[in-house]
C-alpha cells in the first residue's frame, strides 16, 4: 500500500487517519509527515533510555514510553523518541495524557530549522518540564529545564557525565544511555555523506 509522504489534515482528522496507517506520522502545521526509520545507534540509545528510565521510575506514577504521540497546543502531534508520561491513561488513548519529560536523539539528517520547530513545540506544552536532546555520534547532550516562565539549558558531554532530570529526582548516566554505541572515529565522521 502506498502512503503519501505528506498529507494535509486537521488535528481530529489526523488522529482518525493515522490510527489506520501501518507507519507512524507526525502532524506539523497541518501536514502529516511520515516518520523515517532511524539508524541502529539511534534505536539503541532510545532503547537504553527507556530501560534506564523504567528502572528508576518503577512503581511510580510517571512512566517512560518509546515513541508515544504528544499533542501540542497549536494542533501539532509529535513522536519524541522517548516520553515520560505522568497522566492516567485509558487503554484507548492515542496520545500521552501528561507528558513531563521528552527525549530526542538527534539525527544527522534533521535540519537546524526542524530541530528548533520541534523544540518550540515541546516547550509550548504546559506539562513538559524537561527536554533532553542527545547526539548519536558522540556522548553529548543538552538538557532544557522549565524555569518559571522561561527555559534554561545546560550542555553535558563525556561517558562519565549524567543527564539530570530534576523534576523526577533522577539522573541518567551517559554510560547507561550510550551503552553499546560505537562512535565514529574522526576520520569516519569527516567521510560521512553530506559532511561539509
Amino acid at each position: 500500500m502506498n502512503h503519501p509522504a505528506r498529507l494535509a489534515l486537521a488535528p481530529d482528522e489526523f488522529l482518525a487517519w493515522e490510527s489506520r496507517q501501518e507507519r507512524k506520522y507526525e502532524l506539523v502545521n497541518g501536514i502529516a509527515r511520515m516518520m523515517a526509520g532511524g539508524t541502529f545507534a539511534h534505536t539503541l540509545i532510545a532503547r537504553s533510555l527507556t530501560i534506564a528510565l523504567a528502572a528508576r521510575l518503577k512503581g511510580k506514577p510517571c512512566q517512560p514510553f518509546f515513541e508515544r504521540k504528544v499533542s501540542m497546543p497549536r494542533g501539532n502531534y509529535r513522536y519524541p523518541d522517548v516520553v515520560v508520561d505522568c497522566g492516567r491513561n485509558a487503554m484507548a488513548d492515542l496520545a500521552a495524557k501528561e507528558p513531563r519529560v521528552v527525549f530526542e536523539v538527534e539525527s544527522p539528517s534533521t535540519t537546524t530549522l526542524e530541530q528548533l520547530e520541534r523544540l518550540e513545540d515541546y516547550q509550548s506544552v504546559a506539562s513538559i518540564t524537561t527536554i533532553v536532546l542527545l547526539a548519536q555520534t558522540r556522548a553529548q547532550g543538552r538538557v532544557f529545564f522549565r524555569d518559571g516562565a522561561g527555559w534554561r539549558s545546560i550542555s553535558i558531554a563525556g561517558m562519565d557525565a549524567a543527564a539530570p532530570i530534576d523534576d523526577l529526582a533522577i539522573s541518567l548516566p551517559f554510560a547507561e544511555i550510550y551503552d553499546g554505541v560505537e562512535f565514529p572515529t574522526p576520520d569516519q565522521a569527516d567521510a560521512a555523506p553530506g559532511k561539509d
